[in-house]
């Protein structure tokens, strides 16, 4: 029986991965998120940034409290978890959209998603500095090349002959991608006790509370240029990229190993790229796409080296387990021996 069998891979220590399902979910993800860039570029052509962001994520908000109500996971946080679920939200969600929104008014959006999607390069560093994770080789090359693709798209050779609008859209966006890492540090440093689709609708909510009276006090509501397109795009950046995506990420996460979802950061810049194109009109230049490349490669390879180094910590694991199994074999062999 299939239930069976899931039952006994899991209480083996392996993992049960369902492929189908899980590479569905991450297309969904690269597509949303990925084509959500350039829709944010047109959102901001009808709304102050703050307001907008507001907007999208009380859309966010409520999707993601549906989708908690009706898998039977609304629930208080535990209290040893709202920690984390202050610094998810303040971070990562006010924090790293709020910056990267900011940012997006002085980039083409494919530039942008390059942008914005170099986290995992930065977790590296990060990780070994403030949670004591070995860099090893490869993820140091990773780095690398991560850090040689950013230099690429901002060119410091030719710095005097960038406007300053871009290169504040370059600072926000990157102090955006800063801020996200360090939520993330927070987070793997973390003991969970409580469901992780229960969590996410208390985080929006509180980014949501920190940002509203700010972008009130500073923008004004009578800017925004209503119209059944602008609530279109406020709905497909709302409901479907800041709460379908992030259900279905956290559904990836559970079907598939962490190496391929790592993978999704280089798939969700392309798809950017390729929708500015259709949407806006973009060309990507031969720097940003030289830049996304060496990025991309960075990220996968650093997504490698965790595949690795989680394999060898598995083997570590299930070490002292087969040699307690080999054990047990021999002493009952010896008396079965014995007894005939």
């Amino acid at each position: 029986m299939p239930g069976s069998r899931h039952s006994a891979n899991k209480q083996q220590g392996h993992a049960v991965y369902r492929w189908g399902i899980g590479y569905a979910l991450l297309a969904f993800t690269a597509l949303g998120w990925g084509c959500n860039f350039p829709v944010l570029k047109l959102g901001l052509a009808q709304s102050p940034p703050l307001i907008y962001t507001v907007l999208r994520m009380s859309l966010g908000f409520s999707t993601m409290l549906l989708i908690a109500f009706l898998s039977g996971n609304l629930r208080m946080p535990h209290r040893r978890d709202w920690p984390v679920v202050l610094s998810v939200g303040v971070l990562q969600n006010m924090g790293f959209i709020t910056l990267v929104t900011l940012g997006l008014q002085y980039l083409p959006a494919g530039r942008a998603v390059i942008l914005a999607y170099t986290t995992p390069i930065w977790v590296v560093p990060a990780a070994a500095l403030f949670l004591g994770e070995r860099l090893s080789l490869p993820k140091a090359l990773g780095v690398g090349l991560g850090l040689a693709g950013l230099l690429t798209i901002v060119n410091p050779l030719a710095i005097a002959l960038i406007d300053a609008e871009t290169l504040k859209g370059i600072g926000l966006i990157v102090a955006g991608t800063i801020v996200w890492t360090a939520g993330l540090v927070h987070v793997r440093r973390h003991h969970w006790h409580g469901d992780v689709v229960s969590l996410i609708p208390w985080q929006i909510g509180l980014s949501l509370l920190s940002l509203t009276p700010l972008a009130l006090a500073l923008e004004d509501l009578s800017d925004v240029q209503w119209s059944a397109a602008f609530g279109w795009n406020v709905l497909f950046s709302g409901a479907i990229a800041s709460g379908l995506c992030v259900a279905a990420q956290v559904g990836a996460m559970r079907s598939l190993p962490a190496v391929t979802l790592s993978l999704n950061s280089a798939a969700v810049p392309a798809v950017g790229i390729v929708a500015s194109f259709f949407l806006l009109g973009e060309s990507p230049s031969f720097t940003d796409l030289t830049g996304f490349l060496l990025i991309a490669s960075g990220i996968v390879l650093v997504g490698l080296a965790d595949r690795r180094q989680a394999l060898r910590g598995r083997a570590r694991l299930a070490a002292p387990e087969r040699s307690i199994t080999t054990s047990t074999n021999k002493a009952t062999t010896q008396s079965t021996t014995k007894a005939t």
